[in-house]
């Protein structure tokens, strides 16, 4: 869309809607056209006007991920940075530089010939910076971050060279520390140059220590052809500085898609995050995972710590739900993610039998499922209703967890007949292995999405990572109730 057309739908909706200001139509417009990047720049300039620096730089990293690119693309770039810089500058200094600016102003504004003072001159104080969100779990926690990408097996020397300099510098836009890429080979319809905190590498093709700061790469170590690298310490150091991260990255997003559901289904948030935790029905987590501390430099004593959880109900922003969570339930020691979490979804594509756990563009999980014998498992969308542990049956047919998705009776749950996974055979439930539902159950809330098509899913190949999973308590059970799923 160019600027004349944008303008005449910004005049259009102001003249239909004289009391709104400009914010709302930017708002409504980033909604209706959620890939035009002149929305996202005008949008987060109107909060950098308002003094609602954090709003903005949400607004322009989001437009940075827009699949379309146009010259406001590069607009919203600068800005971003330009924002960035000015939160770094010191507060002594902002204030000095606009001191000297108003009274540049106002020294021009005298000298004007003609120019009489009108009544008393009032000059409106700038709004307070935003306060600052509640300390992580460990303050002065140093900065870590081990990231993940695939590289194309044909690209090699100078070519790789560059290729691998400009994702480097990009990544400038969201670290300021040095920082650690973990590459990968490219295997048939797993995403090139992008990060992939939810992968699990296995065999490597270089590791490379980049510092952002100084645009420069600090150290690199490649191999000839993807290799598992099991007896070279620092491949497997960098393995376990990325598990590490990946894991705390796994337990943030599910503790705040369970918040994010049950705010949507209570109208507030818990009191505590222990409440997240509460018997059958209220069972959003079977348990509060526990925050493993990343161990400082040179600790060869192998012996985990760990520690709680922030949580800082009062950064809750209703008009912000789901973004504000990152400020609410902070990623201790890590920084997020450079496109930011998306609440969980559950996506299952019948026509190749198999489940995807999804947070935005981030595959989390993948399962196979077996599903209703002639269509019976229903097409559309759903929400998980319920969570059940060891659902009992007449025939103990539920394996080890439920989750009910439609009031007539559809679930997902475990079996007790591995072979029948990867086939049409239920009455309309879709089953997963036992490890496999234990897992999901762990991850995902009452409130969570479920969308079922009867589409192949897009070919990725993908491991899951190492099992997530949350111990499920006695009070998630229901042994007085016999389940009548359509198994």
């Amino acid at each position: 869309m160019n600027r004349s057309d944008f303008l005449q739908e910004k005049a259009t909706f102001l003249i239909g809607n004289p009391h709104l200001e400009e914010l709302s139509f930017y708002q409504s417009f980033v909604a209706n056209h959620p890939e035009e990047p002149i929305g996202w720049l005008h949008l987060g300039r109107e909060y950098e006007k308002r003094g609602e620096r954090a709003k903005a730089l949400e607004v322009f990293r989001r437009g940075m991920h827009l699949h379309k690119h146009d010259a406001y693309s590069e607009e919203i770039r600068d800005a971003y940075q330009n924002l960035l810089r000015q939160k770094k500058q010191p507060k002594g200094l902002r204030f000095l530089r606009n001191s000297l600016a108003l009274l540049l102003f106002l020294a021009m504004w005298l000298t004007i010939p003609g120019t009489q003072p009108v009544g008393e001159l009032t000059v409106k104080a700038p709004p307070p910076p935003p306060a600052p969100s509640q300390p992580t779990a460990k303050q002065g926690a140093p900065f870590s971050h081990t990231e993940v990408i695939a590289i194309p097996d044909t690209v090699s020397g100078p070519q790789l060279d560059e290729q691998l300099n400009k994702y480097l510098n990009q990544r400038r836009t969201y670290f300021t520390k040095p920082f650690t890429l973990l590459v990968v080979p490219e295997t048939d319809g797993l995403a090139l140059f992008t990060s992939l905190p939810f992968y699990k590498p296995e065999l490597v093709r270089g590791i490379v220590s980049y510092d952002p700061g100084k645009q420069a790469i600090l150290s690199e170590k490649w191999f000839a052809h993807g290799c598992s690298c099991e007896d070279d310490p620092l491949v497997q150091a960098t393995k376990q500085q990325f598990r590490q991260e990946q894991v705390a990255l796994e337990q943030a997003l599910t503790l705040r898609n369970a918040l994010y559901r049950h705010y949507q289904r209570a109208g507030k948030l818990p009191t505590a995050l222990a409440d997240l935790a509460s018997a059958y029905p209220a069972n959003m987590l079977s348990a509060i995972p526990q925050l493993r501390v990343p161990p400082s430099p040179g600790d060869t004593s192998n012996q985990p710590t760990y520690a709680n959880w922030t949580y800082a109900p009062a950064a809750f922003q209703p008009e912000r739900a789901w973004q504000s969570l990152s400020e609410v339930v902070p990623l201790a020691y890590y920084p997020e993610p450079s496109v930011p979490l998306e609440p969980l979804q559950v996506i299952v594509y019948q026509s190749s039998f198999s489940m995807r756990l999804m947070s935005g563009p981030y595959l989390v999980r993948q399962y196979p499922v077996g599903i209703g014998k002639e269509s019976l498992t229903p097409e559309g969308y759903y929400t998980i209703l319920q969570k059940v542990s060891q659902p009992r049956s007449r025939t103990n047919a539920y394996g080890t967890r439920g989750m009910v998705f439609s009031s007539a009776n559809h679930a997902m749950h475990g079996t007790n007949d591995p072979t029948s996974i990867g086939k049409s055979v239920s009455h309309g439930c879709i089953r997963l292995h036992n490890d496999d539902v234990e897992e999901l159950y762990s991850f995902v809330s009452p409130g969570t999405e479920v969308i079922i098509s009867d589409k192949k899913q897009p070919s990725q190949p993908w491991d899951n990572a190492p099992r997530f999973t949350l111990p499920a308590g006695q009070d998630e059970e229901t042994p007085n109730v016999v389940y009548h799923w359509l198994d």
